[in-house]
């Protein structure tokens, strides 16, 4: 998709970080951008910024957990802009259900896949048939993480478990486009390193069926930079990356057809540690090797 003006792209998560500001990126290219998202007021205050600079956007109050929900966000799209070329599947939750697997609480289990998974098959099976209907050029972004990608860490399970069935999905979709000769492409996102976004503070958004079957002490919220210091403390090196940076990604693997969204010599940092992870998974498996030499470091 080199040409991105007079398109229509569908974006969840959009009310903030990667999502909104891939949604700015690609409104400014001339797309029409239909933000989705579960918190209503930041999704006002997305669209209203975005609208103040002359930008065609559109706002959807979206639970990708319902696909009724998401069937209705394909709906109102078609309803205003008659096409969806591009689906970004962004929205994600994380900063919860970290520790011993054995001893999370399965509602915690239940929401992680409910959003990182289910929330990207709803926006398949919603938006894929009407997409591929078209018989034009289009583009589905999967979000993923590190995690789920270059290789787990040892103590978050819930969240490398989703973001890795995310890249199966992505690989999936991807063949199977590919093998019906579709001209319909997909990415796999792996944003380059931790992001400033509000995605640790996921609560916020948790639905009250989704709470844990018994209360537990309310944990502080875990800043951005507390993050990046423990992250650099344990031996993952990370520096600050803003969202409007991973959005600058985004857009050139929609343009160029990209599949693996990665780190590049925009951040060197990142790539060179991703690189050496990626080199030792793949050593470890064609060794029969203790996985545990390439597993990114608990934080």
């Amino acid at each position: 998709m080199k040409e991105l003006a007079g398109k229509v792209a569908v974006i969840t998560g959009g009310a903030g970080g990667i999502g909104k500001a891939t949604a700015g990126l690609l409104a400014e290219r001339g797309m029409q951008v239909v933000i989705a998202d579960i918190e209503q007021k930041a999704l006002e205050a997305a669209v209203g910024e975005l609208s103040d600079r002359s930008l065609d956007v559109f706002g959807v109050v979206t639970d990708v957990t319902d696909f009724a929900s998401v069937c209705g966000l394909r709906d109102q799209a078609l309803e205003r802009y008659g096409k969806v070329h591009v689906a970004f599947l962004n929205a994600g939750v994380a900063g919860f259900g970290r520790g011993q697997m054995w001893e999370l609480d399965l509602k915690d289990w239940e929401w992680g896949l409910a959003v990182n998974v289910w929330g990207v098959i709803h926006g398949i099976k919603a938006l894929l048939p009407v997409m591929i209907d078209q018989q034009d050029e289009g583009h589905v972004v999967i979000t993923s993480s590190s995690v789920g990608v270059i290789a787990p860490t040892p103590n978050g399970g819930i969240y490398n478990m989703t973001k890795a069935a995310d890249l199966s999905l992505a690989e999936s979709l991807y063949g199977q486009l590919k093998n019906m000769g579709s001209l319909i492409s997909v990415s796999v996102l792996v944003p380059p390193g931790t992001i400033n976004t509000g995605l640790f503070t996921s609560n916020r958004n948790r639905q009250a069926h989704f709470e844990p079957e018994t209360p537990r002490l309310q944990q502080p919220t875990l800043t951005y930079d507390e993050m990046l210091r423990r992250m650099n403390a344990s031996g993952n090196p990370r520096q600050r990356v803003e969202p409007v940076e991973v959005a600058e990604y985004v857009v050139d693997g929609i343009t160029n057809s990209t599949f693996w969204i990665l780190p590049d010599k925009r951040h060197p940092d990142v790539q060179t540690n991703f690189d050496a992870i990626i080199k030792g998974r793949s050593e470890s498996m064609l060794q029969r090797t203790d996985p545990m030499n390439y597993m990114q470091k608990a934080t």
